[in-house]
This record gives C-alpha cells, sequence and structure tokens, in this order.
C-alpha cells in the first residue's frame, strides 16, 4: 500500500487572511482525540488561532478492514468577530514523491448527461508536467463526470472518492521532476464566518490497492462500500428492485391514472415484479409534471381516491410502493411559490424554476414535515427524489461578495439533514436518488441512498421502436457497476439482448406497445419517444408478454445474488456500434459468477475469444451458457478452458449469459 502512505496524514489547506495554511497552522494551539468505531477507530484532530478563534478540526476515519483513510474538515469561528476571509479551502491537499520517469495514469469516467456514453470509462495518462481536473457541471456532483476516480502506479494505486453533492473539483498534476500533486474540495471558496457559525468541507476517502491492475481497485471501492457506507434497514442492506412504473401512459394519454395504475399492478405481481412505481404526474394541476413542481397535492382528476388505494394493493401483494418528489424545484406560482417564496431563490438565467433553499432552516423544516406527512398518508416504501435543473447558479446569485461557497454549503448540508431526518422519522424507509438520471450520485448521496435511475438516455432509438439499439443500456450499466455495486436501470422490451444489460442492477420497465401498431418500412428506423405519444390513447395491452417478462425476471433472480461480488470488464468498454460488450460478476466466497456477452447491431465479429477472470485454472466447474432465457444444460469445464473461452453469437443484436460454480 505504497500509494497510501502518503495520505495516512491527510493533507488540509486553505488561505486565510491571504496567507497559506502551511505557513501558520503548525504554530496554532494543536489537540487531538481517538475514539473506537464500528471496524475502525475515529481520530479527531483540532487547530485553534488564538487570535481570531478560527478552528479547524479533521475528523479522520480509519478502517480495520480496508486499507483506506475518510475525513471530513470543519471550519468553525468560535471568537467574537468575524473571522478573515477564508478561501481555496481544499480538504485533500498532498503531494506524493514519483520517479520522473514512472507514468502514472488517472481512470475516472464520464457522469450522467443523457447520453449513450454515461459512465463510459474513460482514462489520462499523467506524465511530468502534465495535469487533468475533474468538475461537474452546474452543482450535481455527475453531472458529467464521476466523483470517483483511480490513480494508477507500477505496482499500485490509489482509489479516490469524493462526498460533495454539489460543485466540487479534483486536480492532479505533476511538476518538472515528475511529483505528483492531488488537491479536491469545493470549486470555489471565498467567505467569512460569522460568529458561532460551522460548515463542513466535501467529504475524501482514499482506498489504496497493490498490484497492476486498476479493476482491484475498483472492486475494493465496491466492497468498503457495500461493508460500511451503502444504506442498510434493520442492518441488511438495500438492494435494487424488479418495478414496474407506468409514467409513460401519462404522456400517451389524459386519462392515464388510478384505473390503469388498478389494472396493472396485479398483472405486475402475478408476473414476479417485486415494487411497484409511481413517478412524476400525481400531483398538482392541469399541465405537465414538470409545470406542477412545488404543488406537493394529489391530482384529484387522475387519482380520485388518493394513491393509498394503489399502496394498499402493493402492500397486498407483498410489493413495496415508491413515489417520485422533486423537493428542491418550484415552478412560479406553485402551491409553494405562493404560500413560503421568502423559502425560494431565483436566478436570471432560468426564470421559471426556483430552488429551494435547503440551507435555511425554516425552508427545510417545512419540507421535511410536508413530505414526512405525504410518506405516511400515501403509504410510501421508497422515497424517489429527483432533482431536474442546475442549482450553481441559484447559489452564485445568491452569494455575496465575501461569503462565496455559503449558500451552496448550506444546501448540501441541509440536504442530508432532510434525508437524514425523513429516514429518522420512517426507519423502513430507502431512498432513491435521481438527478435528471443519475447526476448526484458520490459519497455521500450513496450512503443514503440508491439510484435507481441511472440516465434519462432512452434507449429505444434507431430501430424500430421496441427493438432499440442498447449500445446505452449496455455502457451505462457496465460503465457505473465498475464504481457503484447496488443501482437500477429501465427496459424498454424482453428479449434477454435488452434485459441483459441493466441486468447487473435492478430494473424498471413500464408499458409495451405493440409493434405492427408502426410502419414496417425503413421509415422506422428513425422512430423516437415522441412518436409514441401520436398514437393517442392505449390502456396496458392485453397481450403484454407476461410470460417473456415473467422469464426476464426469473434469469435477473439468479444474477441478483452477484450484484456483491466483484465486476470485472472482460473486453474494453465502448459506445461503438461495432463492438461487442462483455462483463462479468464473481462472488469468491460462492466460487461462482455470471458472464453476459453482447453481439452489437452493427458488428461483423460472430466470435471473440474472451477469458473469465478470477477462475481457478485448476479446477473444474460446473457451467451453462444460454443465448434465451431458459438456462442451457450445464457441462464441465476446466478453469483454465474458461481463461480462455471461444464465445460465438451467430446472429447481431444477440447475447448469452454464462453461469458458472466451481466444483468441489
Amino acid at each position: 500500500m505504497q500509494f497510501l502512505k502518503s495520505v495516512e496524514a491527510p493533507g488540509v489547506s486553505f488561505r486565510y487572511d491571504g496567507r497559506a495554511s502551511d505557513e501558520f497552522l503548525g504554530q496554532w494551539e494543536a489537540a487531538a482525540r481517538t475514539e473506537s468505531v464500528p471496524s475502525g477507530t475515529m481520530e479527531h484532530r483540532t487547530c485553534l488561532d488564538d487570535v481570531t478563534g478560527l478552528a479547524v478540526t479533521v475528523h479522520v476515519r480509519r478502517f480495520d478492514d480496508f486499507a483506506a483513510v475518510e475525513w471530513v474538515a470543519e471550519f468553525e469561528n468560535t471568537g467574537t468577530a468575524d473571522t478573515p476571509i477564508i478561501e481555496d479551502i481544499l480538504p485533500l491537499d498532498i503531494s506524493i514523491p514519483v520517479d520522473k520517469g514512472e507514468m502514472v495514469r488517472l481512470h475516472h469516467a464520464n457522469g450522467s448527461s443523457c447520453r449513450m456514453d454515461d459512465f463510459l470509462p474513460m482514462s489520462t495518462n499523467l506524465p511530468p508536467r502534465a495535469s487533468k481536473t475533474l468538475t461537474p457541471v452546474g452543482g450535481r456532483s455527475s453531472n458529467g463526470v464521476m466523483s470517483f476516480m483511480n490513480l494508477q502506479r507500477k505496482d499500485c494505486g490509489l482509489v479516490l472518492a469524493v462526498g460533495w453533492s454539489g460543485q466540487w473539483s479534483a486536480s492532479f498534476g505533476r511538476d518538472n521532476e515528475g511529483a505528483l500533486r492531488l488537491t479536491a474540495g469545493m470549486e470555489r471558496t471565498h467567505l467569512r464566518l460569522h460568529t458561532g457559525e460551522k460548515v463542513r468541507t466535501p467529504r475524501m476517502l482514499v482506498l489504496g490497492w497493490d498490484g497492476d491492475d486498476p479493476e482491484a481497485g475498483n472492486n475494493l471501492l465496491r466492497q468498503l462500500m457495500l461493508a460500511h457506507y451503502l444504506p442498510r434497514i434493520d442492518g441488511t442492506l438495500v438492494v435494487p428492485p424488479v418495478a414496474q412504473c407506468l409514467q409513460a401512459y401519462f404522456y400517451l394519454t389524459d386519462k392515464a391514472g388510478e384505473a390503469f395504475e388498478m389494472k396493472a399492478l396485479p398483472k405486475a405481481s402475478a408476473a414476479g415484479v417485486d415494487t411497484y412505481w409511481i413517478d412524476a404526474c400525481w400531483y398538482g394541476g392541469q399541465g405537465s409534471w414538470s409545470s406542477q413542481a412545488g404543488s406537493w397535492v394529489v391530482n384529484r382528476d387522475k387519482f380520485p381516491n388518493g394513491l393509498k388505494p394503489i399502496s394498499d394493493a402493493a402492500h397486498e401483494k407483498g410489493m413495496p410502493f415508491v413515489l417520485w418528489f422533486e423537493p428542491e424545484r418550484a415552478r412560479v406560482g406553485s402551491l409553494l411559490h405562493q404560500e413560503h417564496p421568502e423559502f425560494l431563490l431565483a436566478c436570471e438565467s432560468d426564470t421559471s424554476n426556483l430552488l429551494l433553499n435547503l440551507g435555511l432552516p425554516e425552508a427545510r423544516e417545512h419540507i421535511t414535515a410536508l413530505i414526512s406527512e405525504a410518506i405516511t398518508e400515501h403509504g410510501v416504501d421508497v422515497y424517489r427524489q429527483d432533482f431536474n435543473f442546475d442549482p450553481l447558479p441559484y447559489w452564485q446569485a445568491a452569494d455575496t461578495p465575501e461569503r462565496i461557497g455559503m449558500t451552496e454549503i448550506r444546501h448540501v448540508e441541509g440536504l442530508y439533514l432532510f434525508w437524514d431526518e425523513l429516514r429518522r422519522r420512517h426507519p423502513k424507509l430507502w431512498i432513491d436518488n435521481c438527478a435528471s438520471g443519475g447526476r448526484r450520485i458520490d459519497l455521500e448521496t450513496m450512503s443514503r441512498s440508491l439510484p435507481l435511475w441511472p440516465s434519462d438516455f432512452p434507449d429505444i432509438v434507431g430501430l424500430p421502436f421496441g427493438q432499440g439499439l442498447h449500445v446505452g443500456d449496455q455502457c451505462i450499466n457496465a460503465g457505473l457497476a465498475r464504481w457503484i455495486p447496488l443501482f437500477g436501470g429501465s427496459v424498454w422490451n424482453f428479449t434477454p439482448y435488452s434485459t441483459r444489460g441493466p441486468i447487473i442492477g435492478g430494473f424498471s420497465f413500464g408499458f409495451h406497445i405493440e409493434q405492427d401498431k408502426f410502419p414496417s418500412d425503413d421509415t422506422a428506423s428513425v422512430v423516437t419517444p415522441h412518436d409514441v405519444m401520436a398514437l393517442g390513447e392505449t390502456l396496458l395491452d392485453d397481450d403484454f408478454p407476461v410470460d417473456l417478462l415473467s422469464a426476464a425476471i426469473g434469469e435477473w433472480e439468479s444474477v441478483r445474488p452477484f450484484f456483491t461480488g466483484d465486476f470485472h470488464l472482460l473486453l474494453p468498454l465502448t459506445a461503438a456500434y461495432h463492438d461487442w460488450c462483455a462483463w462479468q460478476l464473481h462472488r469468491e466466497d460462492m466460487g461462482a459468477g455470471v458472464a453476459a456477452f453482447f453481439r452489437r447491431h452493427a458488428s461483423p465479429f460472430s466470435t471473440m475469444e474472451i477469458g473469465l477472470k478470477r477462475v481457478d485454472p485448476a479446477a473444474e466447474y460446473e457451467v451453462s451458457i444460454s443465448p434465451g432465457y431458459e438456462e442451457a444444460p450445464k457441462t464441465r469445464m476446466a478453469g483454465q478452458q474458461l481463461a480462455r473461452l471461444t464465445i460465438t453469437i451467430p446472429e447481431a443484436r444477440n447475447s448469452l449469459l454464462l453461469r458458472y460454480t466451481r466444483v468441489e
């Protein structure tokens, strides 16, 4: 763990009254105490300026079972007057000696941007004099870039995770001699603290790994998150569901509502669906769902009896109930705007949306009470929170010149307090984190929620409707699985090729449109989701493919035990139509795993040599390789054969699912 030793003492830097902290911090009064916490220790280090009263405390957590260190820095004014300006706060600022001739590579990833290449792996070489800065777009933490990174050296590496659901920045640079400097924190801070004020900074996590394969670091991160971060209820990990959601029908017909839901729900249950989901369109009055944001009352035209009959019906079938909200957004004229305009922030660049100021205690208490009451009233088991616009311009507009960054800090702190209070009031509740897809995925949100809808990219275009390319599904889910072990996805139809892209996690589905409702000539190749709306009214078709859905769910259930295993890409992951995609989930404790192989629609290659990872060449395995949902007969194969497989998929747009179990 050579790399990790460089950050065992976290380096926090800032400028105070124009001076760099390394010039004076060692002269401040210092104190420290250590306490035991589950699976590790927590050290609290404080440095105090006895002149101005500024106290800087770093809370450092060390793990007994992982070579990892996590910390959060806090700044508090214990004095009797405003502090001088505190700026350029970097809770991570370290320099690591590296030989000039040694190559360092940074592995990172796209965030979510509603694109086919969401979460696609990226890498950047860092030779001497090179640098790379990563920062999201607009204040949502994974908008365009992920806040998880992996630095690779010759025989070791370091994973870095930033826990900040706002505008963070991380920079990696090497000087002329090759030394590597790592910095991370909020993108911009320049503020005074009033007497008694305290602020926190982004949470930092570093995790060391050894060897020459960066996937070792990614999989250690997955295991660390499973062990110590991801949400649990009564000590049990929350796992992503297979859920039905009829949101699309609200675009197809104005008659969508209670009757549609009550017709679909028993069919979903009979097929094996384990969760029932109502998304946007349940609230407000006339107009689109986005135009009604901020009016969090049931639309009685669509749901004359409210939502409780639907959640009751779901519960009778043993299905938890998911309900969508977007509490941080309010439209002009909405109920929230009318009743509490003082809770809302405006922005000149977007006059139609208002931002609920979660940094204002009264606003946070109001929305907490409102959402908590709705959870009880509607029988909600999974609280789904969306966030469909960029908050950064609103935070910046609300800041004063000597308080730059303060509105963002208070909002992000308020978001965590809001979620934590909801979970305190409703101990069985869990949270689905959405932000125009997966645009707010970071260490802090993942410790409180799962992202059940990682991308808004609708991978149902480019071919006749209902077929889809599914290249995006493969990229999005496999790309995210490199960093995050539990999440959801979407299924647009029920062929093995389409469902095996999202099968790495949970999945949701919602509607079925008969293929023959579209023309079969070449014009069908340009059908888009908007064309679906032109179909007019439709109910959940009586010929909905329940048998196919049940088969897809059965296959998903056979894969689900491996969600908590290690994830490996068996081929480089790209968004190219002519490439194959292949991945593997492996459970060392079970001596078993699964692997999926996809021949995309434009691939001219019917055969690939693809070796599984983590198999013992000297062992024997029981193996099935299934083109369809029905598992193929099992055969015996040596581990050395699995380590160098020849996979053949005769026709494009087809896939195989391989299951293997070590024979004891």
